[in-house]
């Protein structure tokens, strides 16, 4: 758990509410019934009320992959303290200039895996024999910089679970809120996109139709804290309406193409899988593969055969690494713009227009949820914000 800060100052009283009541559904794009086992809100609870996920959302534990000095890290750990989440953030190694070389092919100096990502993928790789040395069933293993909803605990991981059940045809569990590990090795719970192809070939209306999601399990379920179509990533937007997926609705499905390992659980069986078949500590010239990413990719769709899932919207997503001023700025001169992946550049403007990260409907990215040092703040914030679920934002209510 996350020690808070020790000097005092006085917060602001905030105003009480009560979080309203969700319903969740389940029905196919076409109409057709998915699951005999899909649940009812009633299901989810047993009291016709979702109940809120425990500290470590129903996984056996919380892995964070941060660097040395990362300066991420400090708001990280304060979005988890709002939230009350319970992290494990291994010590890493700072990786050397040898490393990298005993990674490569043969030693060689130059190497389609580019050094920042040989670092990433040892670092991954040390976080999962953290967990394997925990003694742990199963764990979500996420990045320093991502961004989740203020609900997360209170609807969207409930609601989620419930999906994961109906989907695997697991019971409802105290256990295994997500379904026997026996069931599954993989959920992407965080990625920056699952678009059934590779993005050269196109993503959304025009290049997918209904029957590429009913050909494969899946499950669809409504999440009311999802921002309104229109506000979404422009990629997920597209293919959630090829997909004829309602609006304010997630989709569980079978993995096809996910992209990035923002957060991912794994189970004991699927994590020693990676370490040591799918993603090993060595470059592998045969298989072309330029990331860590891209490894647990072909071992989903090609090589390994992993019983992978994705949540599409995504749980978790990566924010910005700068500020507001710095991205007003790049708005509006062309000269102060950085690089950015392709799926980053599409989703750009939305994020500076909405002033939230990509997919997320009320998150930590713009700063009004940080406490800094104050832990009058930080109770409060706990109670209106992470257990209320109130989006205290201006204009947000």
């Amino acid at each position: 758990m996350i020690a808070p800060p020790r000097r005092l100052t006085p917060v602001l009283v905030v105003l009480v509410i009560a979080l309203a009541t969700v319903f969740i559904y389940y029905r196919s794009p076409i109409g057709t019934s998915i699951s005999d086992h899909a649940p009812s809100i009633a299901a989810v609870s047993g009291r016709g009320r979702i109940k809120a996920a425990n500290a470590t959302l129903g996984f056996g534990g919380l892995f964070v992959v941060s660097g040395p000095g990362s300066p991420r890290r400090s708001h990280l750990e304060q979005a988890a303290a709002v939230t009350e989440l319970d992290l494990i953030i291994p010590e890493q190694t700072q990786w050397t200039g040898q490393d990298v070389l005993d990674f490569r092919w043969d030693n060689v100096t130059e190497s389609k895996v580019g050094i920042g990502s040989v670092k990433a993928w040892l670092s991954h790789h040390l976080v999962l024999k953290a967990f394997l040395d925990s003694g742990l069933e199963t764990a979500l293993i996420f990045e320093d910089d991502v961004d989740w909803d203020i609900r997360l605990r209170t609807t969207q991981v409930p609601l989620a679970q419930a999906a994961a059940r109906a989907l695997t045809t697991s019971p409802a569990s105290t256990v295994y809120p997500w379904g026997h590990p026996d069931t599954w090795d993989l959920f992407y719970l965080g990625h920056c996109g699952d678009y059934f192809n590779s993005l050269d070939e196109g993503v959304g209306v025009g290049h997918h139709h209904p029957h590429h999601l009913t050909e494969i399990p899946h499950q669809i379920f409504a999440d009311p804290t999802l921002p309104d179509r229109t506000d979404l990533h422009p990629f997920t937007a597209s293919l959630l309406t090829a997909l004829d997926v309602p609006d304010h609705s997630r989709v569980l499905h079978r993995s096809k193409w996910p992209l990035c390992t923002f957060g991912y659980a794994v189970t004991r069986a699927s994590a020693q899988k990676i370490l040591t078949d799918v993603a090993p500590p060595k470059e592998d010239i045969a298989r072309n593969l330029i990331a860590y990413d891209a490894a647990l990719l072909d071992g989903c769709r090609n090589a390994y055969k992993l019983n992978c899932f994705s949540i599409t919207p995504e749980l978790f997503h990566h924010m910005e690494g700068k500020s507001l001023i710095a991205l007003d700025e790049e708005k509006h001169d062309h000269s102060k713009q950085v690089f950015r992946p392709p799926v980053d550049v599409s989703g750009f403007e939305q994020v500076w227009w909405r002033k939230e990260t990509s997919n997320i409907g009320c998150g930590f990215w713009s700063g009004e949820f940080y406490y800094e040092d104050e832990i009058p703040k930080l109770q409060a914030l706990r109670e209106e914000v992470g257990r209320k679920g109130r989006c205290m934002k201006e204009g947000r209510e």
